[in-house]
């Protein structure tokens, strides 16, 4: 079940799309808004050189994160998901270069995820001991880890087998939450407007706009 599969994550959050698009309100979009945002813990996966991977590296980048079993059908689903939103995302070409798609796995098989992440340059395929991928989900994204890891693996086009996508702020916060059952196209559009609310407030505090149109490279 796509709210079950979030558990505490929607419980904590649940009221946050609730808000109206103002002057200083944040806007209301499809998924579930977090307000506040949830700062990422520190943390310490591996990508598919085996590398090390932590919250500096989501540092000035939007990222849109799943869960799943990279060798399963989960993590076929959640890969096709990520992907199915980014390519909707093609008229935004600031935010594309900022724009990462992370799949977290408890299925380290590195050949693998190399072979996904030559999809797409924004693919990153992220792995880790089980007690670390399920520490980092319970921490970061505070759900249950069993759901979001133990997902069912045969091939289904059920709406509540679909993975739910955490949309990540560039200053690494858990912004939003996109239940499984919310259209691609819908989270397209979410994401353009909280990119777009995030880059207004950043001009009215004074601070440097991040991952919108016009935000130019990232140094």
């Amino acid at each position: 079940m796509a709210v079950a599969a979030v558990g505490l994550f929607l419980l904590a959050y649940q009221w946050g799309n609730q808000y109206k698009y103002g002057a200083a309100e944040p806007p209301a979009i499809g998924g579930v808004l977090l307000r506040p945002p949830r700062p990422l813990p520190e943390f310490m996966l591996a990508d598919s050189a085996d590398q090390p991977f932590e919250r500096e590296a989501l540092i000035d980048q939007w990222s849109l994160l799943a869960v799943g079993n990279l060798s399963g059908a989960s993590g076929h689903r959640a890969l096709a998901r990520l992907i199915e939103v980014y390519n909707r995302l093609a008229d935004q070409r600031e935010l594309r270069r900022r724009f990462l798609l992370l799949l977290v796995t408890a299925d380290s098989a590195p050949a693998l995820a190399r072979d996904f992440e030559r999809l797409s340059p924004a693919i990153a395929v992220l792995s880790g001991q089980r007690a670390a991928v399920a520490e980092f989900v319970q921490a970061a994204l505070g759900s249950n880890p069993d759901q979001l890891m133990n997902r069912n693996q045969a091939a289904t086009t059920d709406p509540d087998d679909t993975p739910s996508l955490f949309l990540i702020d560039p200053e690494a916060r858990v912004l939003a939450l996109f239940p499984g059952a919310q259209p691609a196209e819908e989270i397209a559009e979410d994401l353009k407007t909280l990119v777009h609310y995030q880059a207004r407030r950043s001009t009215d505090s004074g601070r440097p706009e991040q991952g919108g149109e016009g935000s130019g490279e990232r140094p």
